[in-house]
């Protein structure tokens, strides 16, 4: 059974998914920084703020561009970190061999659906965005 918490959340998401993303002063946030690859591994890092950190919080991670994609979801550490990490996953114009052409932006967000209700507290944290760059190895 849901508790009161977690079911208000998940109702807000499908109510407006917008709210949820646009919600100001929920004492969270999400940084990400520049990123440049080289050769064929992709390494993608998250942190997560707010009350001290939050550890099982699910972070959804995107390419953007003409034909984003998503990357991938992982879980915040006991340190409030998310890893996102892939060996020979990516090319010049690819992720895991689909398609990524003008991608010089990732994105990461809290993903929308969370296992536990002090992580479900973190989805108001606005989505962090920062530039990415691939090197051929």
């Amino acid at each position: 059974m849901l508790r009161k918490t977690r079911a208000a959340a998940l109702a807000l998401v499908l109510a407006s998914p917008a709210a949820v993303t646009a919600c100001g002063g929920c004492g969270y946030s999400l940084s990400v920084a520049p990123v440049t690859a080289r050769g064929s591994d992709l390494s993608l890092t998250a942190r997560l703020t707010g009350d001290g950190p939050v550890e099982g919080v699910k972070i959804e991670f995107s390419a953007l561009g003409p034909s984003g994609v998503v990357l991938g979801t992982v879980p915040t550490g006991a340190d409030g970190v998310a890893k996102l990490e892939s060996r020979n996953s990516i090319g010049p114009d690819s992720v895991n061999g689909r398609a990524v052409t003008g991608w010089t932006e990732y994105r990461a967000k809290v993903w929308y659906l969370q296992d536990s209700d002090r992580a479900a507290e973190a989805v108001c944290a606005e989505p962090a965005t920062a530039s990415f760059r691939y090197e051929p190895g």
